[in-house]
C-alpha cells in the first residue's frame, strides 16, 4: 500500500510530515519524562505553580522568540531553536546524577516553554512554505505524520532508562533541525517577498479578528491546564514512583494513536462538511461535556477520560482546522501574530489554569475536583461560543489579504474550491487568462534581473514567436522554470516542442510531472500528454505515477496511462506490474454502459511514429479506443501476442475469427471480467466445442495473415461510412 499511495505526497510535504514526526516524538516522549521526573522529585501539589512558573518562562521566549521571526524570518530561527534545545537537552542528561532535583525543573520549564515556541515556529515555516489551497490539502497529512511520530516516541520512552529519555530528547531535536534545514530549501515550497517587521499591536490593529483566535487559544488552554492538573493529581495516588514514567509513556502513545485514527477518518470529512469554525469547536464542546461527566462522576477514570477526550480532539481536529486560519495571513503579519497568539496566549493560560487551581488549593476546599471542573465548563462554553463565529473570520482574514495582496493574486492558481469560494465572496478579483497574461512591466533601469526571471518573462509572455524562441534555447531548464514549461503542454501551438524539452530532461522534471498528472485541478490537455512522457522515464517511479492515473475521472487520461504503461512494460519486461489492481480497474472500466463505451473518443490525434503494439497501418484510426484500453491493461498482466491477435479479431467482421477471439479469451479471462467484457463488446459468441488456450492460440496464430487482410478489406467501408466499430 505505501508503495502506491507515497505519490500522492510531493516531496516538499513529505519533508514537512517527517519533521512533523519526528517534533512529536519529543513532543510526546518529553511530556512523559517531564511529568514523571516532577512526580518522583516534588509532591502533586506543586503542579500548579510549575504551571505558572512555566507560563511564565513561555511568555519571556516567546516575546524573544517573536521578535527573531518578525526580523529574521522562520527559515533562519527556527531550525536554529531546535539546535539549541537539543543543545540544553544534552547538557541537563550530562548532570542529571549531580543535581537531580535542579535538573527536574530546568527540564520541566524546557519543555514547557521551548515546546510550546517550537511547536508554533514549525508551523510557521509550514504556512510560509504553502499556500493557502495547498495548506488545505496537505496540512492534514502534516499533522497526522506528527501524531504517528508521537505514537513511536511515547513507545520507545517507555522502555527507556529514566536518564537516558532526556538524551533520546536531545536527538530528537537534532535531526528535526537537520530535517528544517533541509525543508527550507526545499525547490517546490513557495518563496514568500522578504516581509517588514510588523509590531504586534499594529497587527491585531489592522487585523482585529485575529482577537479571536487569541482568546480561543487562551479559553481553551486554561481549561486544558485545569483538567491536566486534576489528571495528575489522581494519577500520584494512583501509581507508585517507579510506574509514573511508563504509565505517561503508555497514556501519551495511545492518546497519540487515537489521535492518528480521528486524524485520518474524520479530519478532512469535517472540515469538508461542517467547516472551519465547527471544526475547531469540537474540541471546547468536548470539554464542556467532560467537565460535566467529571463534576457528576469525581474520579481517577473519570479524569482520565476527560484528559485524553480532550488531548485526542487537540491533536487531530482542532490542530488541522486551526492551523488554516493562518494560511492567507501576510507573512509580516503572521510571523508576528502567530508566535503571539500560539505562545504568548497559551501560556497566559496555562497560567490561567494553574492559577484557578491554586487558588482553590490554598482556601482548602475539600470538593476541589467539582470547583475546578465548574470552572473549566464555564472557559470551555465561551469558547464554544467564540469557535462557531470564526467561519467568518476567516472571510475577513481572506479579505484582509486580498487587499494587501490584490495586484499579485491570480485565480487560476487557486486550485481548492472552498478557498477559491471564499476569495469570490470577499472580493471580485478576474480570473487571469494564461494565453492572454498581460507581460509585466520591464525593470526599471539599473535593476538587475537574473537569467531565470527573463526566461520566466519570455515563457509567460503569451507570444508565440517569443514562447518557440525562448523553448529553442532548452535544455537545460532550471527548476523554476519548469512547472511554466510543464503548463505549456496546454498550448497546442508549442506542445510538440515543450514534449520535445520535457523528454530532454524527463528523469530530473519526473517528480513535477506526475504532480501534474495527478492533479485533478490541473488543466486537462496537460494531464493528457504527460504519460507520453512518463513512457520513456525509468519505470518503476514512473510506473507508479501510471497506475494512480488510471483512477482519473477523464477516458484519455486513463487511456494515454495504460498505453505509457504498456510501452514501459515493452521497454522493462521486468517492471512489476500488480495484477490485481490491473483487475480493479479493468473492473471499473467495464462497468458502463454500451453507450458510454461507443462513445470515447481522443481530442489528440496519434502521432505518426505511434507503433502500438496492438495497431498497425490499416487498424491505427478505425480502432475502438474502449476496447483498446482494456487491451493496453491486459498485456500488463497477460502474454502480449496473443492478446494482439484477438485484439485483431475482434475489428473484423468475419463471425468465425471473431468467435476465435473471444474463445481464447474466454479460456484466459477471469469470469467477472470476460462477463463484463461481452456486455460492452458487439462480440460474436464462440463457436461449438471447448478447446485448451494452446489450441485456440495455435488456431489464432495461423489465422494471423487473414486476419489483417480482413481488417485491410473492413477498413475501406469503414472510411466510406464513417464510423467506428
Amino acid at each position: 500500500m505505501e508503495f502506491f499511495t507515497s505519490l500522492r505526497v510531493d516531496p516538499l510535504t513529505r519533508r514537512a510530515m517527517l519533521c512533523a514526526g519526528l517534533m512529536m516524538a519529543h513532543q510526546v516522549a518529553g511530556k512523559s519524562t517531564r511529568d514523571a521526573f516532577f512526580l518522583t522529585y516534588y509532591a502533586p501539589t506543586d503542579l500548579a505553580k510549575m504551571f505558572v512558573a512555566g507560563a511564565l518562562a513561555s511568555l519571556a521566549l516567546g516575546w524573544v522568540f517573536s521578535r527573531a521571526l518578525s526580523r529574521f524570518g522562520p527559515r533562519r530561527v527556527v531550525p536554529g531553536a531546535f539546535v539549541l534545545s537539543a543543545l540544553i537537552q544534552f547538557g541537563g542528561w550530562l548532570l542529571m546524577n549531580e543535581a537531580p532535583r535542579l535538573v527536574v525543573v530546568a527540564m520541566y520549564l524546557h519543555i514547557v516553554a521551548f515546546g510550546a515556541v517550537l511547536l508554533s515556529g514549525f508551523w510557521s515555516l509550514a504556512n510560509e512554505l504553502f499556500d493557502p489551497a495547498a495548506a488545505k490539502k496537505r496540512f492534514g497529512r502534516i499533522a497526522g505524520a506528527g501524531t504517528i511520530g508521537g505514537i513511536l516516541g511515547g513507545a520507545l520512552t517507555a522502555g527507556i532508562p529514566g536518564k537516558y529519555a532526556l538524551l533520546m530528547l536531545a536527538v530528537y531535536h537534532l535531526l528535526t533541525a537537520v530535517g528544517m534545514v533541509a525543508l527550507r530549501s526545499e525547490p517546490g515550497a513557495v518563496r514568500p517577498p522578504e516581509a517588514a517587521s510588523v509590531p504586534a499591536r499594529e497587527v491585531f490593529r489592522r487585523a482585529p479578528y485575529l482577537k479571536y483566535l487569541a482568546a480561543l487559544v487562551l479559553l481553551g488552554t486554561a481549561s486544558a491546564a485545569i483538567i491536566d492538573i486534576i489528571f495528575k493529581m489522581s494519577a500520584k495516588e494512583v501509581f507508585s514512583q517507579e510506574g509514573l514514567l511508563r504509565f505517561f509513556a503508555i497514556y501519551n502513545t495511545t492518546a497519540q494513536l487515537l489521535s492518528s485514527a480521528v486524524q485520518t477518518f474524520l479530519t478532512r470529512p469535517a472540515l469538508t462538511k461542517f467547516g472551519i469554525g465547527r471544526t475547531v469547536a469540537s474540541l471546547p464542546v468536548s470539554v464542556a461535556l467532560g467537565g460535566l461527566f467529571g463534576m457528576s462522576y469525581p474520579a481517577f477514570p473519570s479524569y482520565l477520560f476527560i484528559r485524553g477526550t480532550e488531548q485526542v480532539l487537540r491533536g487531530s481536529l482542532f490542530r488541522s482546522a486551526y492551523e488554516l486560519f493562518y494560511t492567507p495571513v501576510p507573512p509580516a503579519e503572521k510571523r508576528s501574530a502567530k508566535t503571539l497568539i500560539d505562545v504568548s496566549c497559551d501560556r497566559l493560560g496555562d497560567a490561567a489554569g494553574g492559577g484557578i487551581v491554586q487558588l482553590f488549593l490554598w482556601f482548602g476546599s475539600e470538593h476541589i475536583g467539582s470547583g475546578v471542573l465548574g470552572a473549566t465548563v464555564a472557559l470551555a462554553t465561551v469558547g464554544v461560543w467564540i469557535a462557531l463565529r470564526l467561519d467568518k473570520v476567516y472571510e475577513k482574514i481572506l479579505e484582509h489579504s486580498l487587499v494587501n495582496r490584490a495586484d499579485e493574486l491570480d485565480l487560476s492558481d487557486i486550485n481548492d474550491p472552498n478557498v477559491l469560494s471564499d476569495v469570490l465572496r470577499t472580493r471580485p478579483v478576474r480570473v487571469a487568462v494564461p494565453a492572454r497574461r498581460t507581460e509585466p512591466p520591464p525593470p526599471a533601469p539599473g535593476v538587475y534581473e537574473d537569467a531565470v526571471f527573463q526566461d520566466l518573462r519570455a515563457l509567460r509572455s503569451g507570444d508565440v514567436t517569443r514562447v518557440r524562441a525562448q523553448l529553442a534555447k532548452m535544455p537545460p531548464i532550471d527548476k523554476l522554470a519548469a512547472p511554466q514549461v510543464i503548463r505549456l503542454l496546454a498550448w497546442n501551438e508549442v506542445s510538440e516542442r515543450v514534449r520535445e524539452v520535457l523528454m530532454e530532461v524527463r528523469e530530473s522534471l519526473l517528480g513535477q510531472m506526475v504532480d501534474s498528472l495527478l492533479d485533478t485541478e490541473e488543466d486537462f490537455a496537460i494531464r493528457r500528454r504527460i504519460p507520453r512522457i512518463l513512457a520513456y522515464c525509468e519505470g518503476r517511479r514512473a510506473a507508479i505515477g501510471l497506475l494512480e492515473a488510471l483512477e482519473d475521472q477523464r477516458f484519455e487520461v486513463r487511456f494515454q496511462c495504460s498505453r505509457a504503461l504498456d510501452v514501459l512494460h515493452l521497454r522493462q519486461p521486468d517492471l512489476k506490474i500488480p495484477e490485481q489492481r490491473i483487475y480493479a480497474v479493468l473492473d471499473k472500466e467495464l462497468s458502463v454502459s454500451r453507450a458510454i463505451w461507443q462513445s470515447r473518443r481522443l481530442l489528440d490525434q496519434r502521432e505518426s511514429n505511434d507503433n502500438y503494439a496492438f495497431l498497425d497501418e490499416h487498424l491505427r484510426e478505425r480502432a475502438d479506443q474502449s476496447l483498446e484500453h482494456i487491451f493496453s491493461l491486459l498485456a500488463l498482466i497477460l502474454p502480449r501476442e496473443p492478446l494482439k491477435i484477438a485484439f485483431r479479431a475482434l475489428h473484423t467482421d468475419d463471425r468465425l475469427l471473431r468467435g476465435l477471439g473471444r474463445e481464447y479469451l474466454d479460456s484466459t479471462l477471469p469470469v467477472s471480467i470476460r462477463r463484463k467484457l461481452w456486455e460492452v463488446v458487439d462480440a460474436a459468441p464462440a463457436e461449438g466445442h471447448k478447446a485448451t488456450p494452446e489450441q485456440i492460440l495455435e488456431k489464432l496464430n495461423l489465422s494471423s495473415e487473414s486476419l489483417l487482410l480482413k481488417i485491410q478489406e473492413r477498413g475501406i467501408g469503414a472510411e466510406d461510412d464513417g464510423k467506428t466499430h
